[in-house]
């Protein structure tokens, strides 16, 4: 069962606050449409339907509101005729073509009356928080404390989008993709963080989704992260526009590193260094893969660019990611004892390594999707400690080999 989310009673007191004034709105509605609307000429309206059914609008912006029209037997009827009300106008406006102002931050019913049919739907009016100075170690949080940003010190950046545990009534499960969480990866990218603190003193900057990966999927383009909930949608802005604000930090000083925390359960118990380059592209040669055009196509490519090795070696030679990882005696993929997958299952990075990774050509901050077997890594506390400390000095090791530096210039 996916738990709900923080201040439970809270939240149930006013859903029944609220509960009771759409039912008074509609019974006002109802009453309403009866003693003052004509009934339109052709098909009798038995039923109308608000579109979208829920929303969410930011303050000051607008959504516009669609009404369907149904009579007897679910034939479409003319809409001509809808009057459209606000239980609050002071929270959000509504002209006469459904088209809602937000006012001030709060909620309302929206109310469409037509002949003797009504319909409400609720719609919330959302004022963002505005922040020009993020103070480092601090926790900033988006709408609900669905999604966390801890600003750092260090050109890095870590996040964890599948291990949230909110399931939030307001957002319905996802239809589609895979729901099933990276079970622990949250106190690990948390562990990994502690980690560089020991190391050096500073720490990375940290994004971090809470919710249910049934309930929102960040590592997805937004119509498949969030099937088109409002709250959903919101969330999943806020975890990247969390991320590009840590990016653009790190980027007035120079290069730095963005690494994606996931959890896999393939049967070789490797970490999985996702490029954003496929398997058929890592079991190509040396010679091909060190060719301009893959280097242009990855997630490094700022650092395959300027590096004084072939790509090749900046892939899967000793001063690779994966051959750091192994001199540390945690395997991985691609590095130079398993430098191609060949068939065997392996991830090549996904939707926030595209984003958020060196893939472009302006972007100084690379991009490396770490996705980590369970046993030894993330099954116990003992453990993701132990594997943090170990992450926490290759990552520093890495970009030192990579960028000439670790810490803040």
């Amino acid at each position: 069962m996916i738990p709900l989310a923080p201040g439970t009673s809270t939240s149930q007191t006013r859903r029944s606050r609220f509960e009771h004034a759409l039912l008074c709105a509609l019974l006002l509605a109802l009453a309403l449409a009866t003693t003052s609307c004509e009934e339109p000429v052709g098909i009798e309206v038995r039923q109308i339907r608000i579109s979208p059914e829920v929303a969410l609008v930011l303050l000051g912006d607008t959504e516009i509101f669609t009404l369907q029209a149904l009579g007897s037997g679910g034939v479409a009827a003319s809409a001509a005729g809808v009057r459209w009300s606000s239980t609050d106008p002071t929270v959000a406006s509504v002209g006469a073509d459904g088209l809602v102002s937000g006012l001030a931050a709060g909620e309302i019913l929206l109310i469409a009356q037509l002949a003797s049919a009504a319909d409400t739907v609720r719609v919330e009016v959302y004022d963002p928080p505005t922040r020009e100075v993020f103070q480092a170690g601090a926790s900033y949080f988006g709408r609900r404390d669905y999604v966390e940003y801890i600003p750092g010190e260090l050109p890095v950046v870590l996040s964890a989008p599948h291990d949230g545990g909110l399931g939030p009534l307001e957002i319905a499960n996802r239809k589609g993709g895979t729901q099933v969480g990276d079970q622990n990866t949250l106190p690990l990218t948390l562990a990994v963080r502690d980690a560089l603190i020991e190391l050096t003193g500073l720490a990375p900057h940290v994004v971090l989704s809470h919710l249910h990966r049934a309930k929102l999927d960040p590592n997805r383009e937004i119509v498949e992260a969030a099937e088109g909930n409002p709250f959903a949608e919101r969330a999943w802005t806020e975890y990247h526009e969390f991320i590009r604000t840590a990016r653009s930090t790190i980027a007035t000083r120079g290069e730095g590193m963005y690494f994606d925390m996931h959890g896999h359960g393939h049967a070789i118990e490797r970490v999985e260094l996702g490029y954003l380059l496929t398997p058929e592209d890592l079991n190509r040669s040396d010679a091909s893969i060190s060719s301009l055009s893959y280097v242009l196509r990855s997630s490094i490519r700022e650092i395959g660019r300027d590096s004084p090795v072939p790509f090749a070696e900046v892939l899967r030679g000793p001063v690779s990611f994966g051959g750091m990882l192994e001199a540390e005696d945690v395997p991985a993929i691609p590095s130079p004892t398993s430098p191609m997958p060949g068939d065997d299952p392996y991830f090549t990075g996904g939707y926030s390594t595209w984003q958020h990774g060196s893939l472009f050509d302006t972007e100084l901050v690379s991009g490396i999707q770490l996705e980590h077997h369970f046993r030894g890594l993330r099954d116990t506390d003992l453990n993701q400690q132990r594997y943090a400390a170990i992450l926490s000095r290759v990552i520093r090791d890495y970009m030192l080999q990579h960028m000439g530096y670790f810490e803040p210039n």
